[in-house]
């Protein structure tokens, strides 16, 4: 064989060998997963915590219960895989710039307008329906009267915790409530040693997520929830890919801030339409969103990208004006 020949041989074999190489890393590498979802979860409303507790000496101020219970649920849902969750952050950022309260999300018309500028596909928002908690007392640990004549600082109680949490799954585009769930914990517990020091001195708490207790009863409650969600979910059709946000500051050389970032997936390049928010028009029947008149403005790229923002270069016929809708184009 000649030099040339077994050069080309050579080549050729190396080629095939390159080519397997990356066909295995191909099938290596994890499939993506085109029907996962993006959701928003609101925090819970709370108000029934309070009327549950029977003890009138044990701690009940802890108003980010809800709050809490809402990021048990997501880390649930993230664990499963099968969702991707906004984060916390971009929903309080939202509902600042919309001026909007914690207790304005809990209206589905509200929750519906604040997914869209979130570009998600459904909205979890929940409800504490139910919070039992009750500790009775069955005797003290060790002699009634302690080392000088002081009183035992210790005591079994029975202890028994249920929790109700009821979810609705909302649709952002018509704000229709697409699946209601139920999650219900229930644990009892026996001869727990507790502090029965005087109540200033009080270290058992009967809300708050420290409480193992009513942990028990909240994981059950929780992966019920789960459950139940991920099989609603599967019934709503993933939206296209889109990203949405408002102008957060105009510059006078035409350039804007957008209140959008890495976070939600934007980069240097993207464009985006700028757009006037215009008159919703609902079915005077069933109050279901029919249309909205936004009136486009002009487009914007995206020079530099942070995590939770982003500056464009801006051209259109009309000036933008802060607050303005931020709508992602298409992709073909």
């Amino acid at each position: 064989m000649s030099t040339h020949a077994r050069h080309h041989t050579q080549d050729m074999a190396f080629r095939v060998v390159c080519l397997l190489w990356i066909l295995s890393l191909a099938l290596q590498a994890p499939a993506q997963n085109p029907s996962k979802k993006r959701v928003a979860v609101f925090s819970f409303n709370n108000a029934a915590v309070q009327a549950g507790i029977s003890s009138p000496y044990l701690q009940t101020d802890t108003p980010d219960f809800g709050k809490g219970v809402s990021e048990l649920l997501i880390s649930k849902l993230v664990q499963n895989g099968d969702v991707n969750v906004v984060e916390r952050t971009a929903i309080d950022k939202v509902l600042a710039e919309q001026n909007l309260t914690n207790s304005d999300r809990a209206d589905p018309e509200t929750a519906a307008k604040l997914g869209r500028l979130l570009g998600v596909d459904a909205i979890i928002l929940g409800t504490i329906t139910r919070y039992d908690y009750d500790e009775k007392m069955k005797g003290y640990v060790g002699n009634r009267r302690g080392r000088r004549g002081s009183a035992p600082s210790q005591a079994k109680y029975d202890v028994s915790a249920k929790i109700q949490i009821s979810t609705r799954l909302v649709n952002p585009e018509t704000a229709e409530v697409v699946a209601v769930s139920d999650g219900i914990g229930e644990t009892s517990q026996k001869n727990v040693i507790m502090d029965v020091r005087d109540t200033s001195g009080r270290v058992m708490q009967a809300v708050g997520l420290n409480n193992p207790v009513m942990n028990q009863s909240l994981d059950g409650a929780i992966t019920q929830l789960a459950t139940q969600l991920q099989s609603a979910l599967g019934k709503i059709a993933a939206r296209p890919q889109s990203i949405g946000g408002v102008v957060a500051d105009v510059a006078g050389s035409g350039q804007l801030v957008l209140n959008i970032g890495a976070q939600q997936g934007v980069k240097v390049g993207d464009r985006f339409q700028i757009l006037r928010p215009g008159k919703e028009v609902h079915d005077p029947a069933t109050g279901q969103l029919l249309t909205r008149n936004d009136s486009l403005l002009g487009e914007a790229i995206v020079l530099s990208v942070n995590d939770i923002s982003c500056v464009a270069e801006y051209h259109g016929a009309e000036p933008p004006k802060v607050r303005d809708m931020v709508k992602s184009i298409p992709q073909p």
